[in-house]
């Protein structure tokens, strides 16, 4: 009985959750509408939290907050591919390549309801930010938060809040309205996006034997950025030695069409095969992994990592 309840209470809230999400209008339009430049005006999170007496939770403003100031443009052009916009405080803006797709009204099959985009790190999903409802001139997604209590702990919660709102400010379904706005683009293809981030050296392998090698390095990161004519990464490393004297260097740095490899400071770096998530370098009989640890290649990021790499001072 105690098993059949809480199976009951685990439908009870997906089916809340299932019915608080994606509470706006829709009001398809036919695709010459659809087609144009839309700028985010609205993007607000709130994460899931714990409802206590003089708890704030962390509302996120990517528009107004002084450490976002976000201003994005999505690209509708009416065909299977698209562009994202993105300017941030502190950053040059750039724009990547991003796939598009359309879900027509069950009613009308000639009005568009949804448009779903997705670039090469999202790929393939069609839920929270990336399923966008028309409503005339304007693209929305939302999550409403409701109140709950945790099934085991008793807690008394409540669940995330999410509002994004775009609105058409242009027919332009190519760059021209958002190079007014911004001035000169960093451009990323599809394929070069999904490679581009902080890089770090993961492990280093005998190939005779197949055993880890202890690495001399405190920390040791590639920073890549896959933009359009880039010709060179930071590398930043400190030896275990000397943790807190880091060494920063810009290096030479090319890949390939297909990003099956990246030339680094000289070395080929290859993709794995298999997995496709590290790239891999073999050399005096070592073969070296690094894995991307974040799509994010500000500075502000990457000193963020390190310093979860130093020792821990102790008194």
């Amino acid at each position: 009985m105690k098993k059949i309840k809480v199976l009951l209470s685990v439908l009870l809230i997906a089916a809340l959750l299932a019915a608080m999400s994606g509470c706006y209008v829709i009001r398809g339009q036919k695709m010459d509408k659809v087609k144009g430049t839309y700028k985010l005006t609205n993007y607000t999170y709130t994460p899931s939290y714990e409802r206590r007496e003089g708890y704030t939770p962390d509302r996120r403003d990517y528009i107004n907050d002084e450490k976002y100031q976000y201003e994005d443009y999505l690209i509708i052009t009416g065909s299977g591919s698209g562009y994202y916009v993105h300017k941030e405080v502190g950053a040059p803006a750039f724009v990547r390549e991003v796939t598009l797709s359309y879900e027509y009204s069950q009613e009308d099959s000639s009005k568009v309801e949804y448009v779903v985009w997705n670039d090469a790190i999202s790929k393939n999903q069609t839920s929270d930010i990336y399923r966008l409802g028309v409503n005339g001139k304007s693209l929305n997604h939302s999550i409403a938060a409701f109140d709950y209590t945790q099934l085991f702990t008793k807690k008394q919660m409540r669940s995330e809040d999410l509002y994004v709102r775009w609105e058409k400010v242009d027919n332009a379904t190519d760059l021209s309205y958002a190079q007014k706005q911004l001035g000169t683009l960093k451009e990323y293809d599809y394929e070069g996006y999904g490679v581009r981030g902080i890089y770090e050296l993961w492990s280093s392998t005998d190939m005779e034997t197949g055993t880890l090698v202890e690495s001399k390095f405190q920390y040791f990161y590639y920073v890549i950025d896959t933009a359009k004519g880039t010709t060179t990464a930071k590398v930043y490393y400190a030896l275990k030695e000397t943790p807190t004297q880091q060494v920063e260097k810009t290096v030479p740095f090319s890949g390939d069409g297909e990003w099956a490899t990246m030339t680094i400071d000289g070395a080929i770096w290859y993709v794995d095969p298999d997995w496709g998530t590290y790239y891999y370098n073999e050399s005096e009989g070592l073969k070296h992994q690094i894995i991307c640890v974040s799509s994010d290649i500000l500075d502000a990021r990457v000193q963020e990592l390190i310093a979860g790499r130093l020792p821990t001072v102790t008194e």
